[in-house]
């Protein structure tokens, strides 16, 4: 059981509001279907009308599974504790949850940038030239 909150119940809201259709007879009804073809038939090839829907909004080389990756580095980013995070994702393994947690590269730098903001704070601390130490220690 999962939970719908934020965008995703919205837009599941505003999908139950358009199950209503209307017949081929002229009558109306509701579809048996949260996600339809507009009249009420369940959407079959979900691959082609995924790849529809990536060039429509203008991202023809984006996959469905990116979004397992995604979520897993949201919720990491987030603060979610692995053990909620492999609940949500579906994950059976800690090592497989840890596969599609790839570190982008500007979370390095900006866990660098924070590393060094926060030594920086510490005036005593200071980085001596090598010719310098040698120097001070005889």
């Amino acid at each position: 059981m999962l939970p719908l909150v934020g965008e995703l119940a919205e837009i599941i809201e505003r999908r139950w509001q358009a199950r209503a259709i209307q017949r081929r007879d002229g009558s109306t009804g509701l579809a048996e279907f949260v996600f339809h073809r507009g009249d009420g038939r369940p959407v079959r090839e979900f691959r082609k009308s995924w790849e529809k829907a990536c060039q429509a909004a203008g991202m023809p080389t984006l996959r469905f599974h990116d979004f397992r990756r995604s979520a897993v580095r949201n919720f990491d980013k987030s603060g979610v504790s692995q053990s909620v995070g492999m609940m949500i994702s579906g994950h059976k393994t800690a090592s497989i949850y840890w596969r599609y947690r790839i570190v982008p590269e500007n979370d390095i730098r900006e866990a660098l940038e924070r590393t060094q903001a926060a030594i920086g704070q510490n005036k005593e601390r200071r980085v001596v030239p090598i010719g310098e130490a040698k120097e001070a220690s005889r």
